[in-house]
Order: structure tokens, then C-alpha cells, then sequence
């Protein structure tokens, strides 16, 4: 689960190496983002050719949580790691291409295009 002020690593190509996590959309009453959440962030740290973009606020959706998840049906998962992917002003993804496993509940078809595994 994502908290205000903490860093997490984006699994996107974008280039982003760094983001700090400065408010949780949508979910203020939780003070927690769970999967499938928006979040705003700030860019930290990048790779050297895209130094312009640090300090540059932008929008992020959580796609994995370490926090277990139960189904209705009796399953449940969880992930590894956290993960969150950076988002443009109409919803379209920074990077081409989005890293690891992604789980069904994130049911928007602009972004079932870039993810290679859902579960």
C-alpha cells in the first residue's frame, strides 16, 4: 500500500527512476492507495538525458500492492512488490512498454494494450 511522502520505484519504460508520493487521490478517508487507486507524485530522480522532467508533478495509478487481496469466491493474492505506472494529462501512459504482472481488477482497455500479463 502507497502512504503520503514515501518513494516507490515506477515499473514503466518512462525513464523515471524515482517518484515520491505526495497526495492519494481519491482515497483521502484511507490514507492508503490499494491497487487500481490514483495517486500524484513527484518526479525525484531520472536517467541523465531527461533531466527537465525532475520536480515535475504528474499523475500515477497503482497497479500491484504487496497488501494481500481477497476475491469473493474464497482466493486471494499478492505481489512481490509495489508497483505504480505514470500517467499524462488524459490517462495515457508516460512509457511504451509496463514491467511485470498486472491483476485483473484494472479493467480500463486504454492501459490492456501495454500490460503483457494480467492475472
Amino acid at each position: 500500500m502507497f502512504q503520503k511522502n514515501s518513494y516507490s520505484y515506477p515499473t514503466d519504460s518512462s525513464g523515471v527512476l524515482l517518484v515520491r508520493i505526495i497526495e492519494t487521490r481519491k482515497v483521502s478517508f484511507l490514507r492508503h492507495a490499494k491497487t487500481t487507486k490514483f495517486l500524484k507524485v513527484v518526479i525525484k530522480n531520472t536517467k541523465p538525458e531527461l533531466i527537465k522532467r525532475r520536480r515535475k508533478k504528474v499523475r500515477a495509478l497503482v497497479i500491484r500492492t504487496k497488501h494481500l487481496e481477497k476475491k469473493l469466491f474464497g482466493c486471494y493474492f499478492f505481489f512481490i512488490d509495489n508497483a505504480l505506472i505514470l500517467l499524462k494529462k488524459r490517462l495515457n501512459t508516460i512509457g511504451k512498454d509496463l514491467y511485470g504482472p498486472v491483476s485483473k481488477s484494472l479493467k480500463i482497455k486504454k492501459f490492456r494494450v501495454a500490460f503483457r500479463c494480467i492475472f
